[in-house]
């Protein structure tokens, strides 16, 4: 009985996996043709857009997205040269910096947010009832608090 309910929760976290990186291939290779920023830049962009003064700490963003801290200041680094996100100094540490979104960051989120919003309801929400997210997202929201302990 136990090798059987594994096989089940194995199928399903490769459906998940599968499911989660088909999407994503998806959802950037649309941004992409629509001439619109990339999946990774929109989703910096949206956690920046989200927060309170349209910033975060470097270490809050990089959780936030799941990105590696030097993955994420290399990042950071690209998407300040193109200018839709400066770093600005803690005042309160000297040692911390902020990401923060431009005027120019928030017109290319602005721009791309449609895009990625219809292409979002084309290959999840058309295909979920409200009941069935509610289930996923409780879930999924198990296995992240198990991960975050």
């Amino acid at each position: 009985m136990q090798n059987n309910l594994l096989g089940k929760q194995f199928q399903a976290w490769r459906l998940f996996n599968s499911s989660h990186s088909t999407a994503t291939f998806s959802l950037d290779s649309t941004l992409k043709a629509a001439g619109k920023i990339p999946l990774d830049t929109y989703e910096i962009l949206s956690a920046l857009s989200e927060s309170p003064n349209h910033r975060l700490r470097m270490s809050e963003l990089a959780d936030k997205i799941v990105f590696s801290r030097s993955g994420l200041s290399r990042k950071i680094d690209r998407l300040e040269r193109s200018g839709v996100v400066k770093r600005e100094p803690s005042p309160d540490d000297r040692r911390g910096w902020f990401a923060v979104i431009t005027e120019e960051g928030i017109a290319a989120h602005k721009a791309a947010k449609f895009v990625h919003d219809t292409h979002l309801e084309k290959i999840w929400s058309s295909v979920l009832t409200d009941e069935e997210s509610t289930v996923i997202a409780q879930i999924l929201e198990k296995v992240v608090n198990r991960v975050a302990k």
